[in-house]
Order: C-alpha cells, then structure tokens, then sequence
C-alpha cells in the first residue's frame, strides 16, 4: 500500500468531486480532501490517496490530468489494522406503530483481543430509518444508530430488540 498526497490550488470543488469518484473507481481504498489555504492566501485542497502500490501510475495519472497538478508525493507510511469481525444481526425495534424486524450489516472492532467497539453500516441504517418513517414512526438517524451499537456492543449477538 502506498500512501500518495498532491497539492492543488486552482481547483474548483466540482472537479475534486470528480477526481473522488475516478480515483476511487480505479482502485483507491481511500481518499481524503482537505481544504487548506496556500501561498498568497488561496483556497486549495491537500489531497490524501490509500492504495495499492500497482495502482501507483493510474492515480498519478489522474493527478495529472483531472487536477493539474505538477507532481506528488509518495509518503512513507505503515498501516496498523485492527481485527474486525463482519456481521449481519437481526434488529427488532418495537414502536407505537408496532413491530418491525431488519437485517443490519455491522462490524465488531477489536484490538490485539480486547473490544473496541461495534459499528453499523450506514446505509442499513438509513433504509431502517425510511422504512420506520414510511410507516408512521418518527425515527433520527442518530438515535437508530445509537440504540442499535449500544445494544450489540452489550449483547454480543446478532439479534437486538430495541424500543424507539
């Protein structure tokens, strides 16, 4: 894995967009924008690309040719992982409108053994919160997700039952 950061400041917003979307598309496992500000005070971004090394020549390719930029760096870096475990739990939640039961991808982080914490895909959690509004209860995404980690983070499951 290689750890690419490039400069730019004559760059608008839409292309960062775009440069996230190809960069992504051809490989990256990660890509951070940030906004900064340059020599004589103008916006810019600093841009941060995880991938793997074979995909070194691609990125720097679009670097190029959708940023302008003149070159990049290639940091060196070492990524520690933690052990996460992949899930999917059965969630009941009960509301004033009833019962309603979802599947729910999620992750157990742990490190060298010891818990870390549970963390539940966003985009399962936003369909349960459509689904529960659709059917006339009022539900936050940040609330669903609070519940819905406190609880299998406590049981260690894969089925929770949770009161909204």
């Amino acid at each position: 894995m290689l750890l690419l950061m490039a400069q730019v400041d004559d760059v608008p917003g839409e292309l960062i967009g775009e440069f996230i979307q190809r960069v992504t598309e051809t490989g990256a496992r990660n890509v951070q924008v940030l906004p900064s500000i340059t020599k004589k005070n103008r916006p810019g971004y600093v841009i941060y690309v995880d991938a793997p090394q074979s995909l070194e020549t691609d990125i720097a390719t679009l670097f190029g040719a959708e940023l302008g930029t003149w070159g990049y760096r290639v940091i060196a870096a070492e990524h520690k992982h933690f052990d996460i475990e992949r899930f999917t739990a059965q969630v009941n939640i009960h509301s004033a409108q009833g019962e309603h039961a979802f599947e729910l991808r999620a992750k157990r982080i742990s490190s060298a053994g010891a818990f870390s914490r549970v963390k539940a895909e966003y985009d399962d959690l936003s369909a349960i919160c459509q689904s529960l509004r659709e059917n006339g209860t009022p539900a936050s995404l940040t609330e669903v997700k609070a519940a819905v980690e406190s609880a299998l983070r406590k049981e260690e499951t894969t089925e929770i039952t949770i009161t909204i």
